[in-house]
């Protein structure tokens, strides 16, 4: 459960942003792509985090580098509230990603130490849903924060509640990876042990999780990004336009629930690669304006099964495909090489509308990354496969 509320408050920090740019952007007097650094700035971060401080929890202990990584993320929030400008918000989330990005992997390998190996990827797939059912909110509580306090009362929340949750697991996690494995100090280095992810036996399956995640990441945070912010463009009222982006996590939810009842049963590929194209057939239909409110709620549930649905088990499914000793590393450098999708679909989703196409077509474009995972889904047997063939080799 604590993990699962360090997910939730991962998840609100992570759409917090896009929530905020266009109050921003009013109290700034600037248009609303000048927040694409920040954006952008903030992934970039996450992929510094994930990269850097999750191999960190293999070595010195998942609880201590989780309470480092919340602390660092509620602090920068909190300083980011000062900031004058989008260059001293885009530095201040970029900092805050460092701790964003180390969240997710590291409590994913708590519970995927203690889960029972027949319902892991379930289990820790609804631990991991904290963080969907967290960005979600952010479209409910900016509406109420932003009337009393502002963008920054958005920031405010945002940054007390993590170094809370911190606390908590200060007192209520034990340090998993310590107790399987005893003494630390034998154990190899982080270097050693992301060199240890291209062995033969694990090569394979993780160049293929480092492609599907970066391209999941794209359209997941082109569309977190301006979803928003299109929809006001598109002549919705920013609360009802933050409300509706909430709606992807009902779709994501329950897409998550489906993958991972399906990969526990072994049908890894044909789950994924439904909830993809189902993801890729609704932005396209998004593209042609479908008109009333309800037809755009209706398909923003059905992107959120796709895309997001899809990217909650990834990481569970990676935290599978390698030994405990190497679970912290494999999946956060999954999510870490993974943000350079996620870096660069904000980026993209601005330069289309700085091309002056209409709001829908520019969500429309997802439709292709999104399609493009489908594709990509078909490669997993073969890595498996590339994996078991070694092993059984050297047996």
């Amino acid at each position: 459960m604590l993990c699962a509320l360090a997910a939730f408050f991962d998840g609100y920090d992570a759409q917090m942003l896009a929530m905020a740019i266009p109050l921003m952007a009013d109290a700034f007097q600037v248009a609303p792509p000048a927040f694409a650094a920040a954006a952008s700035g903030s992934l970039a971060g996450m992929a510094i985090g994930a990269m850097l401080l999750s191999p960190l929890a293999d070595r010195f202990g998942r609880r201590p580098m989780l309470i480092i990584s919340l602390a660092l993320l509620g602090s920068a929030t909190l300083y980011a509230m000062r900031s004058t400008g989008p260059n001293q918000i885009a530095l201040w989330r970029t900092v805050a990603g460092c701790g964003l990005g180390a969240v997710v992997p590291i409590t994913i390998a708590i519970v995927a130490d203690i889960a029972p190996a027949a319902r892991r990827v379930t289990i820790v797939t609804l631990m991991a849903s904290g963080f969907t059912i967290g960005a979600a909110s952010s479209g409910l509580i900016a509406p109420w924060l932003s009337a009393r306090w502002g963008w920054q009362g958005l920031f405010g929340y945002g940054g007390i509640m993590p170094l809370v949750i911190a606390v908590l697991c200060w007192w209520g996690i034990p340090d998993s990876r310590a107790a399987a494995t005893g003494a630390r100090g034998s154990e190899p280095n982080p270097a050693a042990r992301v060199a240890a992810l291209f062995t033969p036996q694990y090569r394979w399956r993780t160049l293929f999780m480092w492609l599907l995640t970066a391209m999941n990441l794209f359209a997941n945070y082109g569309l977190f990004s301006w979803l928003p912010t299109l929809l006001v463009q598109n002549g919705w009222a920013l609360a009802d336009a933050s409300r509706v982006t909430s709606f992807l996590a009902i779709g994501g939810l329950t897409g998550c629930y489906f993958v991972s009842t399906q990969a526990d049963r072994g049908r890894t590929v044909m789950a994924l690669m439904g909830v993809y194209l189902t993801g890729a057939l609704a932005l396209a239909l998004l593209a042609t304006n479908p008109g009333a409110a309800w037809m755009w709620a209706v398909l923003i549930v059905f992107i959120g099964f796709g895309g997001i649905g899809a990217s909650l088990t990834l990481a569970p499914l990676a935290s599978t495909y390698y030994p405990p000793e190497l679970r912290s590393t494999g999946v956060g450098w999954a999510n870490g090489v993974g943000r350079a999708g996620s870096f660069f679909g904000p980026l993209a989703l601005a330069w289309l509308m700085q091309k002056n196409l209409s709001p829908e077509l520019v969500l429309g474009a997802l439709m292709i990354p999104m399609a493009l995972c489908a594709l990509f889904v078909t490669l997993l047997p073969l890595a498996l496969r590339a994996g078991a063939r070694h092993q059984s080799a050297t047996k």
